[in-house]
């Protein structure tokens, strides 16, 4: 089979940011692994390489397909690398990204949901004749906009942190209820990935005093969310959706807060990495959790989902786990559950292994789960 890997990051949409190498490596290490298991799994691969990303393009790229191709070397299948050339085109890497994908018989989208570009990237590729192995729209729109998530999650009464809109938040002020004055808040990208651009404020008063005296003019839109900020212990879990939600497992995630630009009110939150396996939480409060998440969304979810959540901690009066967010998509967390399952993962990821056949070669270790 020719399966399309396209990662956004290493593939041509950082075309904005070309200096970003670290957000470059990240990518490629997830296509890296994504392409050497699919590879193992006896599929022809096609991906892209953005031609521009980093400082010196032609060094970038060389040493990018290096790697790739090194990976390949002693295999019998094939790995097709497309350069990304811009040509003065914003658009140029996406027409690329179709081309790829109608040569194969499959495509898997790696992109964040920032501004859209999962959504976006999947309905455009669907809308040229690809198959795309990933969730419905409606489903990656759901998910997508954390807004729309929990309002769906208070209708289903999932356990979530009460969410306002920051035009909302601007707009009543005067009306919020002061019962928990002293209770520190989170302002974050309503699309947001993981925990990019996302603050931390001591209280609403912070809050208020940083949006009225130091805020940029482009948070005063829609595109913002606020949340309290609760105590307790930050994981995630991984699910193989389709007719079930299969649970690959759970592990901690690494939160630190930067209290640098405390004086003008804030701290700014950075996501580490995690380390797994989750330490006590049952794999039944896990499932129940995950099916609490499935029935309060849209159908249609598919392949990879990542469900991000909060243990809580023992000065809480609740026992129940707090869902933050769901990430429909394909994360750098896969680097550490192949190290549990297997080159196989890449199979299963296109429906072609049994989650049953994917037990059998687990190796549930204690190892780290980021891009290192």
């Amino acid at each position: 089979m020719k399966v399309a890997v396209l990662e956004y990051l290493s593939g041509g949409g950082l075309q904005k940011d070309v200096n970003s190498t670290s957000l470059f490596n990240e990518g490629l290490a997830m296509l890296t692994a994504l392409a050497i298991d699919l590879a193992l799994c006896g599929h022809d691969v096609h991906t892209c390489l953005d031609g521009k990303a980093a400082d010196d393009p032609s060094v970038a790229f060389r040493s990018a397909k290096a790697a790739l191709c090194a990976s390949f070397a002693e295999r019998k299948t094939q790995l097709i690398v497309h350069q990304i050339d811009h040509d003065n085109d914003e658009h140029s890497w996406m027409n690329r990204w179709i081309e790829v994908a109608s040569q194969c018989d499959q495509t898997i989208v790696i992109a964040p949901e920032i501004h859209q570009q999962l959504e976006n990237i999947v309905a455009k590729l669907r809308r040229s004749g690809a198959i795309v192995v990933a969730s419905s729209e409606t489903f990656l729109h759901a998910t997508s906009d954390k807004l729309s998530t929990a309002s769906l999650f208070k209708k289903s009464q999932v356990p979530h942190p009460a969410t306002q809109s920051l035009s909302s938040y601007l707009t009543s002020i005067d009306q919020l209820d002061e019962s928990k004055p002293a209770s520190a808040v989170t302002l974050k990208r309503r699309d947001g990935a993981g925990c990019v651009d996302m603050k931390v404020f001591a209280n609403r008063g912070k809050l208020t005093d940083w949006l009225q005296n130091y805020a940029p003019q482009n948070l005063l839109r829609d595109e913002w969310i606020i949340q309290p900020w609760l105590i307790g212990r930050p994981a995630s879990m991984a699910l193989l959706a389709g007719d079930e939600w299969q649970l690959l497992g759970a592990v901690d995630q690494h939160i630190t807060l930067d209290h640098s630009s405390k004086q003008i009110g804030y701290a700014e939150v950075s996501y580490l990495g995690g380390s797994g396996p989750l330490r006590g939480v049952s794999v039944e409060q896990l499932e129940n959790l995950a099916s609490q998440v499935r029935e309060a969304l849209p159908s249609g979810a598919a392949s990879w989902i990542g469900i991000d959540f909060l243990v809580p901690d023992e000065s809480v009066d609740s026992k129940n786990l707090i869902v933050i967010e769901v990430n429909p998509r394909l994360t750098t967390s896969y680097l550490g559950y192949r190290k549990w399952y297997g080159y196989k993962l890449a199979d299963a990821l296109l429906g072609n292994v049994s989650f049953s056949d994917l037990k059998l070669t687990m190796n549930q270790q204690r190892i780290p789960f980021d891009a290192s």
